[in-house]
């Protein structure tokens, strides 16, 4: 029964994301986000890079696709994001993404920021 319970509970949460995800990529609304200011300029290309390597070490994988292409979780090229909900969203995680607040400082967080954003423009090949 208990196993049953938790089943329930992760598929609404998965389904629930999955729907905020599709909503979100339409640009209906997007979750408002009360963050601090990048320390850098988000289109830095030290700090694009920075964010590059910590993406493949920590984001690839299991979850999204190498260079942000579709794979478990949403692809992130091609799309047009706000740097907060960014911040936001990958320091306070949304299932089943975790919260990575508690292993990143908010520094690093703006790292992969700025690499997510600058993949708006990379060609979804």
């Amino acid at each position: 029964m208990r196993a049953l319970v938790v089943a329930v509970i992760l598929t609404t949460g998965l389904a629930g994301g999955l729907l905020e995800g599709v909503v979100w990529a339409q640009g209906m609304r997007q979750p408002s986000a009360a963050v601090s200011k990048p320390p850098f300029s988000l289109d830095d290309p030290e700090a694009v890079a920075e964010g590059g390597k910590r993406f493949s070490s920590t984001c690839t994988g299991y979850c999204h696709g190498r260079e942000g292409r579709v794979s478990r979780a949403p692809k992130l090229r091609g799309k047009t994001y706000e740097p907060s909900y960014l911040y936001a969203r990958i320091a306070n995680g949304f299932p089943p993404m975790p919260a990575f607040q508690t292993v990143l400082p908010p520094e690093e967080i703006w790292k992969l920021v700025a690499y997510i954003m600058s993949l708006s423009s990379a060609p979804d090949d």
